[in-house]
């Protein structure tokens, strides 16, 4: 029997198109800005690709743009909850992620909700491949399953607590 093929093709991401996930996503899940508005900020971010001779910004660089794509999207809440776990900064071995995740709940605690951002999960688990195989596409979603399963277990019944992996 033939091995079965990846049905996902695994693209490269730079920190800019993450971004502009990030920038859509908010716009379908309820964020106050207006289609116009997330245009607007896909159109910036694009420029902002376009001259830059980096494709991987810095750690600080790309944090501060997440902070600033979440306060583009929720002007009215300045407190809004939310935390970046950027996979490719750490070890994605499940004790340290566990430790990890854990950790994110901790820190909305006393908040209703709360939002963790899981960028770099795909890279990570890349490190030393060249290419995406049907083995590294069912570790990926073996642990998006992991990281859910926790936020889902450790969360407390009133808060609502959302994952997004861009």
């Amino acid at each position: 029997m033939a091995g079965k093929r990846v049905t996902k093709t695994a693209t490269k991401r730079d920190d800019y198109t993450r971004l502009q996930n990030l920038n859509a996503l908010f716009s379908v899940i309820g964020s106050s800005s207006t289609n116009e508005e997330t245009l607007q900020l896909q159109r910036t971010l694009s420029f902002m690709r376009d001259n830059d001779e980096d494709a991987q910004m810095t750690v600080k660089s790309f944090e501060h743009c997440i902070e600033q794509v979440v306060r583009f999207h929720f002007p009215k809440d300045r407190n809004f909850p939310f935390t970046h776990w950027n996979a490719r900064c750490v070890s994605i071995d499940p004790l340290w992620v566990r430790a990890s995740v854990l950790e994110f709940i901790q820190s909305f605690q006393g908040n209703g909700q709360g939002l963790l951002l899981v960028s770099g999960l795909r890279e990570s688990l890349l490190r030393g491949g060249k290419r995406w195989t049907v083995k590294k596409e069912r570790e990926y979603q073996e642990l998006r399953s992991f990281i859910e399963g926790l936020v889902m277990r450790y969360a407390k019944t009133e808060q609502n607590l959302t994952v997004l992996f861009f």
